[in-house]
C-alpha cells in the first residue's frame, strides 16, 4: 500500500514538472528569439549633425519632409512648406549619432514580424552632404516596453525571408519620442500679432493717455511776485 503511495506522489511530480517545461516552452515560442552580439551602447550612425542635409520621417500616422537651406536651417517641406523646429531635428539626430544604440543583436529575416521590423513603427531616410544616404527602421518594443528594436541600412522593407540572419539593433525609447510627433510639434510656432503687445494703442494712433492734460504742479506767483 505505501508503495502505491509513493509511485502515485512520484505520478504527480513528474506530471507538475511535465506540465512546467511546457509552460516554459511555449512562452518562449511566443517572444521572439534573437542573438545579441558584440556591441556597446553608443551611437547608431557616425555622421556628425552638420553633415545631415535632408530627412524623410514616415510613421504609421504621416510623413514628413525637412531640407537645409542655404543658410544652413531646417525648413518642412512636406506635406507644408514651413520653417521647421530646429529643437526638434536636433533631438533626432543627436539620439542617432551619440547615444541610440543600446545593444546589437541579429534575427532570422524569417522572423522579423516578430521584431515589428516587417511592418515598422517608423522609417528614417537620412541625405547627407556628400550624398550618401542612409535608413533607420524602428520596429517594435522589446520584451521590456522601454526599447525598441531597430534596422540600419537594410536592403529591403520587408526583409527577403530567405536572408537568413541579419544584424539588428535595441534601441532607446527616445527614437520613438524623436519620430513619433504631432505635425505641429515640427513647425516653428509664429506668435500671434493680437496677442503681441505694441506701442501703438487698439485703434493704432498712439496711447491714448498721451492726449490727457498734465496739470501743472509747480506753485504760482501772483503780480507782486509773492508765492
Amino acid at each position: 500500500m505505501a508503495l502505491k503511495k509513493n509511485t502515485i506522489v512520484l505520478v504527480a511530480i513528474a506530471l507538475v514538472l511535465g506540465g512546467t517545461v511546457i509552460i516554459m516552452e511555449s512562452q518562449q515560442g511566443s517572444n521572439p528569439t534573437a542573438t545579441e552580439t558584440e556591441g556597446e551602447a553608443g551611437p547608431i550612425f557616425d555622421f556628425l549633425e552638420t553633415d545631415v542635409t535632408g530627412l524623410h520621417i514616415e510613421t504609421q500616422t504621416q510623413e514628413v519632409t525637412f531640407e537645409r537651406d542655404e543658410l544652413g536651417f531646417w525648413q518642412m517641406t512636406a506635406p507644408e512648406s514651413a520653417p521647421a523646429e530646429e529643437a526638434a531635428i536636433a533631438f533626432l539626430l543627436s539620439r542617432l549619432n551619440t547615444d541610440g544604440r543600446l545593444r546589437t543583436i541579429t534575427v532570422e529575416a524569417a522572423e522579423q514580424a516578430d521584431f515589428g521590423l516587417d511592418v515598422p513603427l517608423a522609417t528614417v531616410d537620412i541625405t547627407l552632404a556628400d550624398g550618401t544616404t542612409h535608413l533607420f527602421v524602428l520596429g517594435d518594443p522589446d520584451f521590456s516596453g522601454s526599447a525598441y528594436y531597430a534596422l540600419v541600412d537594410p536592403a529591403s522593407i520587408p526583409l527577403p525571408k530567405d536572408a537568413g540572419e541579419v544584424a539588428a539593433l535595441v534601441v532607446s525609447e527616445d527614437l520613438l519620442n524623436a519620430v513619433e510627433r504631432p505635425l505641429e510639434e515640427w513647425q516653428v510656432v509664429e506668435p500671434d500679432p493680437a496677442s503681441t503687445p505694441t506701442e501703438a494703442g487698439a485703434d493704432g494712433e498712439g496711447n491714448p493717455l498721451d492726449d490727457l492734460p498734465i496739470p501743472d504742479l509747480l506753485p504760482s506767483e501772483d503780480s507782486s511776485g509773492t508765492p
